[in-house]
């Protein structure tokens, strides 16, 4: 894994967290950018999916992302504490915030793919006339 993941914390209400490192010698790294690197933001938005899946011991579909801010660059060796909170009873909107130092880097909302009817129903009709 390109990132070093802590213990995922999950509380009562359901908001997970977790400690993440990710090491100077990451392969986001080597060409974002030569000399300056910088974790894209691509490669944040993957943390935060990895640290929930572990939370809810599935890994769902994505169905987007929304509302996303990147408000601070965040470099190698950085300490990222990710926080992840349900947003509603029904299941499937999640607030997500990752911070360094103490100051928020990135949040935004994660909305997982609701199962198909047919998945959830378990049965296929078929018509054979």
């Amino acid at each position: 894994m390109w990132y070093t993941l802590g213990t995922v914390e999950t509380s009562t209400t359901g908001e997970a967290t977790c400690d993440v490192q990710v090491p100077q010698g990451s392969a986001w790294f080597s060409g974002h950018f030569p000399g300056d690197p910088v974790l894209p933001g691509i490669a944040q938005l993957g943390i935060v999916y990895d640290v929930l899946c572990r939370s809810l011991g599935d890994q769902p579909r994505i169905a987007g992302f929304s509302r996303v801010k990147f408000r601070k660059i965040l470099r190698p060796q950085d300490c990222l504490k990710i926080t992840i909170a349900p947003k509603n009873e029904a299941g499937g909107l999640y607030a997500f915030r990752i911070a360094a130092s103490g100051e928020i880097a990135c949040s935004g909302n994660l909305t997982l793919r609701k199962p198909d009817d047919i998945l959830e129903k378990g049965v296929c009709e078929h018509d054979e006339g």
